[in-house]
């Protein structure tokens, strides 16, 4: 047989034999004349023997096509091995199964295999890897070591690394996405030597060209000379991966059919080992022990145990007005006085004491009980007051206020006030170019730096302050700023949102968070479409940080032991690949719910009852002492130790996962 063609899902596959004898693949929409894929199964088969690995296509021999019912199949040798690719349509993919076999007298050992996708107009900074690589992450610390793919080079991880087990690639005319349909102990990946390719293989690693290394902490690499297998006379090696392609709504978009996609296979199920009463039960005595009240003193310790220096930390990983609004919601709910005037008295302690030696309108972060010294962050050996921190505090300001407002609680006005001259204080302290920067230095001048993202929450914090204050400059700048914001992040996706997380300087999903969450705030006040066609999107790029899939963990290991399930957690960023519970999974559900994507809906349902694994129930339990703590940091992949979590439990931890169990039980 010389040609045959299948078709599935308006897609059509067609292999044909070439003058000379070669075969030629062809992948493509049925209507569309230029195909997603066509090259010879020459450079489609990877054939390694012998460590380190390489990247080689010995070619194709003795090529035999034939179609047995709805699949085409082909035969042949490579290399040492015997070669059988199946390649039929189910479900709208094209399902590709290549079993490589032994057919000699001898072991053959240090082997590598898979399948390579050349995708000639694709750009190497066109491919994405789920958590790992984000269009070339251009905005992390060139000083930094993160996965990059950069020309002449290659990136392939563990497919356990990657929250959607796939490769993706786009190009002006399309979008190719390659997934591990039995992801487990694989590799995916890409090469940038030659025409862009990507990779799905039987483990090996290539870490920015390197192989058989691996990223295995912030900014560190370690050898890992993985995914090599010895085939005995006779034995066979199968791997089975899918493909889909197509021509996305919009530039650069195409990673949002790559995540739903995703979801059809995969169908993630969560383990929900709490109930939504349960997560607020546990949480609230965890919300509890962090209370502090000495003197005039009051507020939400960041760390309750020995070993760390007793303080408040306001916004990031500290969130201590957003534990405020915890308190007064529980309060509302249970006509608990008690837990009100906590709240009351938290707000007031920051307010007369944070503006301390801070430029006008400002703040800082931090109190320290030892001493009752305010302090900051800390950028190139100077005082910064972060624009990430302050606006997520800003923002939990604007929440308390309405919710007490809501309720017809008092509020005082020096609140307001407070609340208003910060945001006056960001809006003209914007840099030459209109952003929000990095920070500000003490003497009220934007950092220098590159920014990023890492000012969105100032956006949001306006957004809500327009609704609790009434104050409509707060929203008519905020408009201005998301519109330039969305041109340089959320147009086409080329520069992903970065900054956010202040421990990385990188891509990351706080990032994207935070303008998902503005779209959705103008979504809900204004009802334009434009809004909630910003918002989908963005979900879709934080759905790419969340696990469709369950890795397997070692033998022993403790996430293995507890049943542990990475399904619906989110990643952190290019640089911090472990999971936590960072996730607007109420404003997810409220999206699904106003625009009538029940997927959004479901994966917010999924996502937060995930999150309720890993909270301690009873003492011992994942390594703490008291019901309600949770570990910041669980690793399913082998950055740090899989199959492992930490005790790291900073008070953001008890704010995020309560906050969003309080706001989805209405």
């Amino acid at each position: 047989m010389d040609a045959g063609e299948v078709r599935g899902g308006g897609l059509s596959l067609e292999i044909r034999r070439r003058r000379g004898g070669g075969l030629w693949l062809r992948l493509g929409r049925e209507t569309d004349p230029d195909p997603y894929i066509s090259c010879g199964l020459d450079a489609m088969l990877l054939v390694s023997t012998g460590s380190p690995w390489r990247p080689a296509f010995p070619g194709l021999r003795e090529a035999e096509l034939r179609r047995t019912g709805d699949e085409l199949v082909v035969r042949g040798a490579v290399g040492p091995l015997a070669v059988e690719a199946s390649f039929a349509f189910r479900d709208g993919l094209l399902h590709a199964g290549v079993t490589w076999r032994n057919p000699g007298t001898t072991v053959i050992r240090d082997l590598a295999v898979g399948l390579a996708i050349p995708l000639p107009d694709a750009a190497p900074d066109s491919v994405t890897l789920p958590q790992v690589l984000y269009r070339g992450n251009p905005s992390a610390d060139p000083d930094r070591t993160v996965p990059r793919l950069c020309a002449g080079g290659g990136l392939v991880v563990e497919e356990h690394r990657l929250p959607v087990p796939c490769a993706h690639a786009e190009w002006a005319a399309g979008f190719l996405t390659l997934y591990a349909c039995t992801p487990g102990d694989g590799s995916l990946g890409a090469l940038a030597a030659g025409p862009t390719t990507l990779l799905a293989l039987s483990g090996p690693l290539l870490l920015n060209g390197a192989p058989d290394v691996a990223y295995t902490h912030k900014a560190t690499t370690s050898p890992r000379p993985r995914g090599y297998r010895d085939l005995p006379p006779g034995a066979a090696l199968t791997t089975h991966h899918a493909l889909h392609g197509g021509r996305p709504e919009r530039p650069g978009h195409g990673f949002r059919a790559m995540v739903h996609e995703g979801l059809r296979l995969y169908e993630p199920t969560g383990a929900p080992p709490l109930s939504l009463g349960e997560i607020i039960e546990l949480k609230t005595a965890a919300l509890d022990r962090r209370w502090h009240e000495h003197g005039a003193t009051a507020g939400y310790l960041k760390f309750t145990g020995p070993g760390h220096e007793p303080g408040f930390m306001y916004g990031w990983t500290g969130q201590a007005l957003k534990l405020a609004w915890c308190d007064a919601r529980l309060g509302l709910r249970h006509a608990d006085e008690h837990r009100l005037q906590r709240c009351y008295r938290a707000v007031d302690f920051y307010l007369d004491g944070s503006a301390a030696a801070a430029p006008p309108g400002l703040r800082m972060s931090f109190h320290r009980l030892s001493d009752g010294s305010w302090s900051t962050f800390e950028r190139d050996g100077q005082p910064l007051i972060s624009a990430r921190a302050y606006g997520d505090t800003l923002a939990d300001l604007a929440d308390v206020i309405t919710l007490l407002r809501a309720h017809d609680r008092p509020v005082p006005e020096r609140w307001a006030h407070a609340l208003d001259e910060g945001l006056d204080a960001v809006r003209k302290g914007l840099t030459p170019d209109g952003m929000i920067p990095l920070g500000w230095r003490l003497d009220g001048t934007p950092h220098p730096g590159t920014a990023g993202a890492a000012g969105l929450p100032c956006v949001l914090a306006m957004l809500k302050a327009a609704s609790a204050t009434g104050t409509r400059r707060h929203r008519e700048t905020a408009v201005r700023l998301l519109e330039r914001y969305h041109a340089r992040h959320a147009t086409d996706f080329s520069t992903p949102f970065c900054h956010a997380t202040l421990d990385a300087a990188c891509e990351d999903k706080e990032a994207g968070m935070a303008f998902f969450q503005c779209a959705y705030e103008l979504l809900r006040l204004t009802g334009e479409t434009r809004y909630g066609e910003w918002a989908a999107a963005t979900a879709d790029w934080l759905l790419t940080w969340v696990y469709q899939w369950n890795p397997p963990y070692p033998p022993g290991s403790p996430l293995r032991e507890s049943g542990f399930s990475a399904v619906g957690w989110p990643g952190v960023s290019v640089q911090n690949h472990h999971l936590d519970a960072f996730f607007p999974a109420r404003e997810l559900r409220h999206l699904g719910e106003l625009t009538g994507r029940r997927t959004y809906v479901e994966l917010a349902e999924l996502i937060l009852h995930a999150l309720g694994q890993g909270i301690c129930t009873r003492p011992g339990e994942w390594g703490f002492d008291a019901p309600g703590e949770q570990a910041e940091g669980f690793y399913p992949t082998d950055w740090q130790e899989r199959g492992t979590s930490n005790t790291w439990n900073p008070s953001w931890v008890t704010a995020q996962v309560l906050s969003q169990a309080l706001a989805v039980q209405g």
